[in-house]
């Protein structure tokens, strides 16, 4: 039984608890920073919780990225890029949905492993090792849990989070 039921107008990626601290309390969860948890069902689907407005956004199931719209995702630059296959598929193959640093004057930046880098498919004598380096994308979310940057390429996160922090 999933207990988010009431969602949003018509936008099934957040829906309010009407208690999120009982959810809070009942739910594997972590702390991702200002009024922000991360939260992990008894069934494994993980969520994304503002403490403050009660709000709540799916972020992933079943090792899959879900809760995010094809606008979410920057296909038209991942398409160029090798390895990139898993931002279609949504699939979490390599490494959990995970955040770069805490949220901060609200803001948070979300990583997506797409593929390891080439040394993840090595046995113990290197054999099996693939000549790629390692394809992580992040977006940027507010803490009202909406895509600010969708996920993409991003050189410098440190870099992007304090300028769009500066800017907000």
């Amino acid at each position: 039984m999933n207990i988010f039921q009431k969602t949003i107008g018509n936008n099934p990626k957040q829906t309010v608890v009407s208690d999120a601290k009982h959810l809070i309390e009942h739910c594997e969860c972590s702390d991702w920073g200002e009024n922000l948890v991360r939260v992990i069902d008894e069934e494994g689907n993980g969520y994304l919780v503002n403490k403050k407005t009660g709000k709540v956004r799916l972020i992933d199931s079943c090792g899959f990225l879900v809760g995010f719209s094809d606008e979410d995702i920057d296909f038209a630059t991942l398409d160029k890029v090798p390895n990139s296959e898993n931002a279609h598929t949504r699939q979490i193959e390599y490494a959990n949905i995970n955040r770069w640093d805490n949220c901060k004057k609200g803001l948070i930046a979300l990583s997506w492993t797409l593929y390891p880098d080439g040394m993840y498919f090595a046995d113990e004598d290197g054999f099996g090792m693939e000549p790629n380096n390692e394809l992580t994308v992040y977006c940027i979310m507010d803490d009202d849990l909406n895509v600010i940057r969708p996920f993409t390429i991003v050189e410098d996160v440190d870099k992007l989070l304090k300028k769009l922090r500066k800017a907000k």
